[in-house]
């Protein structure tokens, strides 16, 4: 069995082909200290792989052999910590294989698994957010007999992250032919305002050293491809808050509205998120803070400390591969230097047909404390 109190200085990364696992090969490389980094996927066809020094291809989550298949690649590869970044079909037969990974010292960056279902399951998360005494949209579970206040709502899978099969919603009789044949469904009160991810890290369960709002400026897939980072302690207490509360160690994410009456909670997942580079760009470096907390080193209070008003735009950029295997890069774009004012306070609404739009701040967030 090899020591797993040793350095974290090889790690494996799954879903290698999300953005989430390209910002965190990004942030690992910052951070310096691992000096070899894998990632696995179910597909070989990603550009993820031009970045890692190992590759290992996957089984389906969903598929029985996930688990295992992880745990071999982390063998050959003598992975020190393996990060599973797909909290709905990774994390619950990782967790049921632990004892797998203690076998050869890999640690898994992996949370409680109650605390997985509790998150994982939107009428338990509100039934949690009602216990702790923190604002969130009414939630309840669909029937054919449900009685709705006010449209519009939004109907979703009762478990699952993103947008993936989430509908919104004007009217009872649209709500009842959207929901024909589908189970398990929510019904969620459509709450209007500005979206903010918080991108919090629990050092302990209870102590939370970082908190980084991102207003989502513009969305696609579920991702942010434009956003700025904000420092306002009214969010950032809430959002700490929820993660405290709910006894998580690590990453999480948590995502909300603000509006007129204060900032509500729609989810928290416990995982790294999909924009993780701008936090990172902003100061805050959540990999480091991992691998901290592997290594059982002190974990600053870092609350507060990132740069306010970091704007983030995504552009596309290109990996190739030749028949012989050969993996290249594409030509790189270097920013230019330019003698200009920085951005205005605010960026226009953009709007396109495979874009969902959050409007941004029409003014700059009050600084409130709760």
């Amino acid at each position: 069995m090899r020591d797993n109190r040793r350095p974290v200085r090889r790690v494996m990364i799954t879903a290698a082909g999300t953005v989430t696992a390209q910002s965190l090969v990004k942030a690992l490389r910052e951070d310096g200290r691992a000096e070899f980094v894998a990632a696995g996927d179910m597909s070989a066809l990603n550009a993820t792989r031009a970045f890692v020094d190992a590759f290992a291809l996957l089984p389906a989550a969903g598929n029985d052999d996930f688990a295992r298949a992880c745990f071999e690649a982390a063998r050959r590869f003598e992975i020190d910590l393996l990060v599973p970044l797909i909290v709905e079909s990774e994390f619950l037969p990782l967790d049921a294989a632990r004892a797998l990974f203690d076998s050869i010292g890999c640690r898994l960056a992996l949370p409680p698994r109650e605390i997985v279902l509790r998150t994982g399951d939107k009428l338990e998360f509100a039934a949690f957010l009602r216990e702790i005494g923190v604002a969130g949209p009414q939630t309840q579970a669909y029937s054919p007999s449900i009685a709705i206040e006010r449209f519009p709502v939004y109907l979703k899978p009762r478990r699952g992250s993103g947008s993936v099969g989430t509908a919104r919603i004007e009217s009872l009789h649209s709500l009842h032919e959207a929901a024909r044949g589908r189970n398990d469904l929510i019904v969620q009160e459509a709450i209007d305002g500005t979206e903010f991810t918080v991108d919090c890290f629990a050092a302990a369960p209870g102590r939370v050293v970082a908190a980084v709002p991102r207003e989502r400026i513009a969305i696609k897939a579920g991702v942010s491809v434009k956003g700025r980072t904000h420092r306002n302690p009214a969010i950032e207490t809430i959002a700490r808050s929820v993660v405290e509360r709910s006894g998580l160690t690590g990453p999480a994410n948590v995502q909300g509205m603000l509006r007129a009456g204060g900032f509500q909670i729609i989810e928290m997942n416990p995982r790294f998120s999909g924009t993780l580079a701008l936090t990172t760009a902003a100061g805050i470096n959540f990999a480091s803070l991992l691998v901290d907390l592997i290594e059982g080193g002190p974990i600053p209070d870092l609350l507060g400390r990132h740069e306010d008003g970091l704007t983030m735009m995504r552009y596309w950029s290109e990996v190739f591969e030749d028949a012989s295997g050969a993996i290249r890069s594409g030509t790189p774009l270097d920013a230019r230097e330019r003698d200009e004012a920085g951005l205005p306070p605010k960026l226009e609404a953009e709007r396109g047909a495979h874009e969902r739009v959050v409007e941004p701040l029409g003014a700059p967030v009050a600084q409130k404390t709760v």
